[in-house]
């Protein structure tokens, strides 16, 4: 059976709001490691698969904010679950599909050294290119300053990867400065608009 990891790829730009995200992340997940399997390779592009379904029912409320212990467990469950769906639809290798799905369960938690690897492309991607994302939040005042801040110093502080935290570091300072003008565009009545 041919690979899976260009339909997937074809998959989320088709129905994911931010695939940019997602191939990014695949990026630099081969960047990190340029002999990284299939199955990270389909779990990096697929990681946010639920963002792009939504769900019948409300999830876990997000006043606690984007990095809620709670909403990060639902986010990855329901992930997995929509991967896996998927997988199956494409007629994969069920021991390839527990693979993606397992990485895909834990994307936020790391653990594994292969689910670390996830995790820290994951950040990376997050960092370079979802700010724009959380600065609008902010500046729309449907996110507090605080919340997407603390998004930012949690995409770094989970890296666990030495080199992977050496390319996240000179992201963060940038990330929380574009947090920080938002936040004052907000309180001064802004638009919304980036800076």
């Amino acid at each position: 059976m041919a690979e899976l990891v260009e339909p997937a790829i074809a998959w989320m730009a088709e129905v994911h709001p931010h695939p940019r995200h997602l191939l990014r992340t695949l990026e630099w997940l081969l960047e990190l490691d340029p002999l990284a399997g299939e199955a990270l390779r389909i779990a990096a592009v697929t990681h946010d698969a639920e963002r792009a379904f939504p769900p019948a029912e409300a999830g876990p409320s997000s006043a606690d904010g984007p990095i809620a212990p709670v909403y990060e467990r639902w986010h990855q469950a329901r992930s997995a679950r929509i991967v896996g769906e998927w997988m199956l639809e494409q007629g994969a290798d069920p021991e390839l599909a527990l693979e993606v799905i397992s990485l895909v369960a834990v994307h936020e938690d790391g653990g594994s050294p292969e689910a670390a690897m996830l995790q820290a492309a994951d950040s990376l991607s997050f960092l370079e290119v979802q700010v724009e994302l959380f600065a609008g939040l902010v500046a729309r005042g449907e996110l507090s300053e605080e919340a997407a801040g603390a998004k930012m110093w949690r995409m770094y502080e989970r890296i666990t990867l030495p080199q992977a935290r050496e390319l996240a570091t000179p992201m963060l300072n940038p990330a929380l400065e574009r947090i920080g003008e938002a936040g004052e565009q907000s309180r001064r009545g802004g638009s919304g608009q980036a800076a």
